[in-house]
């Protein structure tokens, strides 16, 4: 199961460390979910749910939902990257996750009738939508998806709290790697040795994600950058030596 990245407030501790100094624990459990949710709304059921239905096209840093909608919809993505997270009380944005093609959004409206995360295209975007009413009949019809439903949560719920523990202990440099191995396990696609993230992420979405300042980020990337670990393609897009970012994370 893919990393959900989790919502921090931040406050600087150190020379080199980016701490965060209050775990906001009501994102923490949002990430959670979504991640199992997102795990099981795949492979066959999606499969069957997603016979003859409208596929909707979004461009580029499109909204497709937004904290406090009421809509509630799943979406199935087709092709292109979508960043899930959600609005501190600070104005801050927090990214749990980078989505692709074949994965699910909007599945924290089966917990919430408010939504309370929200969901923006990375580039051009096809995706479909299924009301919440449809996808609860068709699970109502297979109760054998519940087992798997108690299992995802419980995983995803012991990859929340480790990833607490990691942001709680390590430093700026240790949290990025850890993102970027997330990434390319996520959405990375083979580059001769190298492994690329197909889609272009800015400085300060990948702070969204590590709960650091895109200054840090910045000085973090170029670190790696130097050591050979992180790479950019022509086109602009991080190409990433997993095997030495792993070492170095160790």
């Amino acid at each position: 199961m893919a990393s959900s990245n989790l919502g921090f407030v931040q406050s600087r501790a150190g020379k080199d460390a980016d701490v965060p100094l209050e775990l906001d624990h009501s994102h923490d459990h949002q990430a959670a979910v979504s991640a199992a949710l997102a795990t099981v709304f795949r492979g066959k059921f999606c499969d069957l749910i997603l016979q003859n239905r409208k596929t909707t096209t979004f461009s580029k840093h499109s909204v497709i939902y937004d904290v406090g909608d009421r809509e509630r919809t799943f979406f199935f993505l087709q092709n292109g990257f979508v960043r899930v997270g959600t609005m501190t009380a600070d104005g801050r944005e927090v990214i749990y996750d980078v989505r692709k093609a074949g994965d699910v959004i909007g599945e924290l409206c089966a917990a919430e009738e408010v939504r309370l995360d929200r969901a923006i295209a990375l580039e051009k975007t096809e995706a479909i939508g299924v009301p919440f009413e449809e996808i609860m009949e068709i699970l109502i019809s297979k109760p054998d998806l519940i087992a798997i439903l108690v299992d995802v949560f419980s995983r995803a719920l012991k990859e929340a709290y480790a990833q607490v523990n990691s942001l709680a202990i390590d430093d700026t440099v240790h949290r990025l790697v850890k993102v970027l191995i997330g990434l390319a396990a996520k959405i990375g696609r083979p580059s001769g040795r190298l492994v690329e993230i197909p889609t272009y992420l800015t400085q300060e979405e990948i702070g969204q994600m590590a709960a650091a300042r895109r200054e840090r980020v910045s000085t973090a990337l170029n670190s790696l950058r130097r050591k050979g670990m992180v790479q950019y393609s022509t086109r602009g897009l991080m190409v990433l030596d997993v095997g030495a970012l792993e070492a170095h994370s160790t």
